[in-house]
Formats: C-alpha cells, sequence, structure tokens
C-alpha cells in the first residue's frame, strides 16, 4: 500500500521510529553558493493550509515574510529556518506556534535568532511540529 498524504507519511515514520524527515529537495549540505546573503529571496511552495510569501533577507539579522498567507489550522506551525534537504532539527526558530492566526497578504518582520549564522540555513519553512511535515518551504536565492 502507498501512501500519498506527507502529513500521513511523516506520523508513519514517526511512528514507526524512522529518521526525521528533511525539508526542501537540496542535499542537506551548505556549500558557499548557497550561504544567503542581503537581498536574497525565498518563495514559499504551498504544501499545507493555503501558505504562500515571498521572505527576504533584509539584513544580517532580519527577514521580512511579504504577502504572507496562512489559513492558520494546523496543531502547532511555526516559522523556522533549516538547510535545504537536511532532517528537521528546529534549531533555528522564527515564530511561536501560528496556529489560530489567520494571515492573508501580511507582512512580518522576523528577527533572525542569534545563534542562526548565515552559513547554517538557506531555507525557511512553516512546520507543523508535532505532525513533522512543512506547510509551505523555500530556498533562499539571489536576485536575478
Amino acid at each position: 500500500m502507498r501512501v500519498e498524504s506527507p502529513v500521513l507519511c511523516v506520523l508513519l515514520a514517526w511512528i514507526t521510529g524512522c529518521a526525521a524527515p528533511s525539508v526542501g529537495g537540496g542535499d542537506g549540505v551548505m556549500d558557499a553558493g548557497e550561504v544567503p546573503q542581503v537581498g536574497w529571496t525565498a518563495t514559499l511552495e504551498t504544501r499545507a493550509h493555503g501558505t504562500s510569501g515571498t521572505a527576504v533577507v533584509v539584513d544580517e539579522s532580519t527577514i521580512e515574510l511579504r504577502d504572507f498567507v496562512y489559513d492558520g489550522q494546523g496543531i502547532d506551525a511555526r516559522l523556522f529556518l533549516q538547510a535545504d534537504g537536511a532532517a528537521f532539527s528546529g534549531d533555528y526558530e522564527l515564530t511561536e506556534s501560528l496556529v489560530g492566526d489567520a494571515f492573508e497578504g501580511d507582512l512580518l518582520t522576523l528577527p533572525i535568532p542569534d545563534q542562526a549564522e548565515l552559513e547554517n540555513w538557506n531555507l525557511i519553512t512553516l512546520w507543523c511540529v508535532p505532525a513533522g511535515a512543512s506547510f509551505g518551504d523555500g530556498v533562499f536565492l539571489p536576485p536575478e
């Protein structure tokens, strides 16, 4: 039997004791060309709950999440920074739980945690902590 739902896949992995799910499609290794710089942007790919928006590295201590959309549903969803393709760690939390708060094209100004050095992350995700699933994520890329 093949399970198609990403949330069910994560729950089955958790129940069976498998490794933590990875976030994004990368290899989890940060190369020099993947380290975000001021002006780099990440467009959130919608995975659940209508999540979308564009994150911009404003300076070394701030990210703006522009035109953020999220229906406020879920169990415990929070914004995190992560290395693309790495197993989810939860080390770089940007917000408390956003569940219960609906966003319709909002602007969020997010301080980058002091311990989150630029060379340790290149992806932003709205992560459902209990389910171990991304509601939306995007890799930071240089401006075109």
